[in-house]
C-alpha cells in the first residue's frame, strides 16, 4: 500500500508543478505586450529520491523557484545609452530653437542688418549732402539696434526658460527616486519570506530606466536584489529612503544639490545635464560673443564718427552714433535721432567730403575682433557656424545613439522578452505533463481498487 501511496504522491507533485508552469506560461501570454515587461520562468527541481530495496527511487517534482529572466549588464548599456541619446536630443531641441533666433542666412537676419547699415553709409558716401540718405543712415541703425536687443532679448527668455525646464526635470527625478526606493522596500521585504517579486522588479527597472534618461545615475545590486540608485558619488534611492534634489543659484550658474549637503552634484549627462551644460556654458558663451560683436562695433563706429563732421554752420562733431556698450544696451544716441544733420560724413567739416562716411562703411572689412584678427561680420558668421555645428554633432550622436539603443534592446527583447510561439509551446508541454500525472492517479485508483476487490 506504501508503494501505491508513494505513486500517487509523486503523481499529486506532477500535477501540482504543471499547474505552476501553465499558471507562468499564462501569465507571461496575458503581459507580452506590456512595456518593461520580463518573461517568467518556472524552475522544476527533482524532489529527494527514497531508498528501497531495489535502490534509490524518484518521489517527483516541484516547482521549485519562479523568477524572471533578465540581464543586468544589458540594462546598464540600455541606461547608458538612453543616457547620452536623451542628452543629445535635448540640446539639439534648444540648439534648433538659437538657430531659429538668428534666422540666418535671411534677409531678418542681424548679418543683413549689418551690411544695410554699412551700404548705408556706403550710400551717404555718395551724396553727403543729401537728407534723404542721412535719414536712411538713420533708419538703417535703428533697425541695426533693434537686431542686436532682439537676438540678446530672445537669448535671455530662453535662458531664463531653462530655469523652468531644470526644475521640472528636477521634480521628476525626486518623483522617481522616491518611488524606486518604495518599490526596494516592498521588493527585499517580499524575497525576505521567500515569494517572488518579478513583477515589482519590472517597475522598478522601468523607473530606473526613465532616471537615466534624466541624469547620469549609478546602479548596484547587492545580493539581497536590493538596489542603490547614485548621481555624481551622491545616494539618491535606496531601501534606506530616497534623496531630493534642488538647483540653486551660484553667481550665474546654477548648481544642483541635494537636501542633505550644500556640496554640488555633478551632473553632466541625461536631459538634465544637457540643458545644464547650455545653462551654465553654451548660451552664456553665445551670448557674450554677440555682447563682444556689439560692443566692437559700437566703438568702432564711434571712434570713426565722433572724429567727423555733419553737415550746418558750423558743421557738428564729437558726437557719437550709437548709446550703449553692448548687445543689450546699444541705441542710437539722442543727438543723431534729434537731427540727421549730426551724421557725420566728412572729415574736416568740407561741404562734399566723404572720408568718414567710406571709413564706416569699410568697416566690415576691418579686423576688430579676436586679436584684431577677425572682422564683425566674420565674427557673427563663426557665431552662426558654431551653432550649427554644435546642432550637427547633436544630431549624429542623437542617431548613434539611437542605432546602439536598438541593437541593446534587441538583445535584451532576446533573453527577457515574451516570445507568444514559445509561450504555446511551454503551455502544451504544460499541459501534456498534467494529462499524464492525471493518468497516473487513475491508474494508482485503479490499482486500488484492484486489491480492495482481492480482499
Amino acid at each position: 500500500m506504501s508503494g501505491l501511496s508513494q505513486i500517487l504522491e509523486v503523481a499529486r507533485r506532477a500535477l501540482m508543478a504543471q499547474q505552476v508552469g501553465i499558471g507562468v506560461a499564462g501569465h507571461n501570454i496575458a503581459n507580452a505586450s506590456r512595456p518593461g515587461y520580463s518573461r517568467q520562468r518556472v524552475e522544476l527541481a527533482a524532489t529527494e529520491p527514497s531508498r528501497t530495496t531495489v535502490g534509490l527511487l524518484g518521489t517527483g517534482v516541484i516547482a521549485k523557484h519562479v523568477g524572471r529572466l533578465r540581464q543586468q549588464f544589458i540594462d546598464q548599456q540600455v541606461r547608458l545609452a538612453h543616457n547620452s541619446l536623451e542628452q543629445a536630443s535635448t540640446q539639439q531641441r534648444i540648439l534648433s530653437q538659437i538657430e531659429a533666433t538668428l534666422n540666418e542666412p535671411s534677409d531678418a537676419g542681424l548679418s543683413a542688418a549689418i551690411n544695410r547699415f554699412l551700404n548705408a553709409f556706403q550710400n551717404l558716401a555718395i551724396h553727403p549732402e543729401e537728407t534723404a540718405t542721412r535719414n536712411d543712415v538713420l533708419q538703417q541703425g535703428v533697425l541695426l539696434t533693434q537686431s542686436f536687443r532682439r537676438l540678446n532679448s530672445a537669448l535671455k527668455q530662453l535662458r531664463s526658460d531653462l530655469v523652468d525646464d531644470i526644475n521640472a526635470r528636477l521634480t521628476r527625478i525626486n518623483s522617481l527616486t522616491k518611488e524606486i526606493s518604495e518599490l526596494d522596500v516592498q521588493i527585499t521585504n517580499a524575497q525576505a519570506v521567500g515569494l517572488d517579486a518579478s513583477d515589482a522588479k519590472d517597475q522598478r527597472d522601468l523607473k530606473l530606466e526613465e532616471l537615466s534618461k534624466l541624469a547620469n545615475i549609478n546602479v548596484s545590486e547587492d545580493s539581497r536584489g536590493s538596489v542603490m540608485v547614485s548621481l555624481g558619488g551622491t545616494m539618491l534611492a535606496s531601501r534606506a529612503g530616497s534623496v531630493a534634489l534642488s538647483a540653486v543659484r551660484g553667481g550665474d550658474e546654477i548648481r544642483i544639490v541635494s537636501d542633505q549637503s550644500s556640496n554640488p552634484i555633478t551632473v553632466n549627462s541625461g536631459e538634465l545635464g544637457g540643458v545644464l551644460q547650455l545653462y551654465n556654458m553654451t548660451l552664456p558663451a553665445y551670448q557674450d560673443k554677440l555682447n563682444q560683436i556689439a560692443g566692437a562695433l559700437i566703438t568702432r563706429v564711434n571712434t570713426l564718427h565722433a572724429a567727423g563732421f555733419g553737415i550746418g554752420d558750423p558743421p557738428p562733431t564729437g558726437n557719437n552714433f550709437f548709446s550703449g556698450s553692448d548687445a543689450e544696451s546699444i541705441g542710437i544716441d539722442p543727438i543723431i535721432k534729434s537731427s540727421v544733420n549730426t551724421i557725420a560724413a566728412s572729415a574736416d567739416g568740407t561741404p562734399g567730403d566723404n572720408r568718414v562716411a567710406l571709413a564706416i562703411a569699410a568697416i566690415d572689412d576691418e579686423p576688430l575682433l579676436n586679436g584684431n584678427t577677425v572682422s564683425v561680420l566674420q565674427a557673427y558668421n563663426s557665431l552662426v557656424s558654431e551653432v550649427g555645428f554644435s546642432i550637427n554633432a547633436a544630431e549624429n550622436t542623437a542617431s548613434a545613439q539611437e542605432l546602439i539603443l536598438a541593437q541593446l534592446e534587441n538583445q535584451r527583447n532576446a533573453v527577457s522578452g515574451v516570445s507568444l510561439d514559445e509561450e504555446m509551446t511551454n503551455l502544451i508541454k504544460f499541459q501534456r505533463s498534467f494529462d499524464a500525472a492525471a493518468r497516473v492517479v487513475n491508474v494508482v485508483q485503479e490499482l486500488f481498487e484492484t486489491i480492495l476487490k482481492m480482499v
